[in-house]
């Protein structure tokens, strides 16, 4: 594009100007192109992006709707989980509580007395009764396996106990989930229920949930902790039987497990339970 184009000093400038040459004797006028590389439409495109990407008032109305809309979402499917878990739960316990009526039933009309015969015969007769049955074998893991080394490491026992802290173990203790606890009833105002001893299944808001082994036939039992005093011992090592022992007023425990791993126990009036140490 170096070449001079003859046709603007012979067409244009001698239309438009009295002398032709003026404009390139005050070098007004190149007769040349000068051309500039270019970016490959690079820049245009980030500066599209950078105007995508501002955030106005509309933008940020769509936003919150979109993140409004997903937390409802969940919200939903977290109520809509969390009731399904609970009627299954409600069922399977009702289902255990009428299979293991019709269990006693069973052996009270054919005079079965032994725990071992009655299993076998309800298994051998009554295949669909077996399978629905609650048994306290299946839970003993539960307890054994899980929640002990799970109560060990959270209070941070040893085989020394000259470094074990009694004031923060029990804070802990009433912050402890308690679902595969091995507890016993000591104390109660319902005098049928002391003695009962269950792996708890499921630490409700006002009742402790067991699993009771039975001479007869496992059942399954829900203990209110209204009024109810219970205990349960820490086995400090395998070796021995020596072990740490607390009890549970049930009183001061009726919140759900993950209520009452965020709340804080405060000192308070206690007359209302003056029937724990009336004879």
């Amino acid at each position: 594009m170096d070449r001079t184009q003859t046709f603007i000093k012979d067409c244009l400038f001698t239309k438009c100007l009295e002398d032709p040459e003026k404009p390139f004797n005050e070098n007004r006028f190149q007769d040349t192109l000068l051309l500039l590389p270019t970016d490959g439409g690079l820049t245009s495109r980030l500066q599209r992006q950078q105007r995508k990407s501002k955030l106005n008032l509309d933008n940020l109305q769509k936003v919150s709707q979109l993140e409004s809309a997903d937390k409802q979402l969940e919200k939903r499917d977290y109520q809509r989980i969390n009731k399904n878990s609970k009627i299954a739960l409600r069922e399977y316990i009702n289902n255990c509580k009428k299979n293991t009526k019709k269990c006693l039933k069973l052996a009270y009309e054919n005079k079965i007395t032994d725990k071992e015969d009655l299993l076998h015969y309800i298994e051998e007769k009554h295949p669909t009764i077996y399978e629905s049955l609650p048994q306290y074998v299946d839970f003993v893991p539960m307890y054994k396996e899980l929640w002990i080394n799970y109560i060990k490491e959270l209070l941070n026992i040893t085989k020394n106990l000259k470094t074990f802290n009694g004031s923060l173990a029990l804070l802990k203790l009433s912050m402890a989930d308690y679902n595969g606890a091995l507890l016993r009833v000591t104390k109660s105002k319902n005098k049928t229920l002391i003695g009962l001893q269950g792996i708890v299944i499921w630490d409700s808001q006002k009742f402790f949930i067991m699993i009771v082994k039975g001479n007869i036939i496992d059942e399954i039992k829900c203990i209110p902790k209204k009024g109810t005093v219970f205990q349960f011992e820490i086995p400090i090592s395998d070796d021995d039987d020596s072990a740490l022992r607390y009890s549970i007023l049930g009183d001061r425990f009726k919140y759900r497990s993950v209520d009452r791993a965020g709340r804080k126990f405060k000192s308070r009036r206690c007359d209302d339970m003056l029937y724990y140490i009336q004879n």
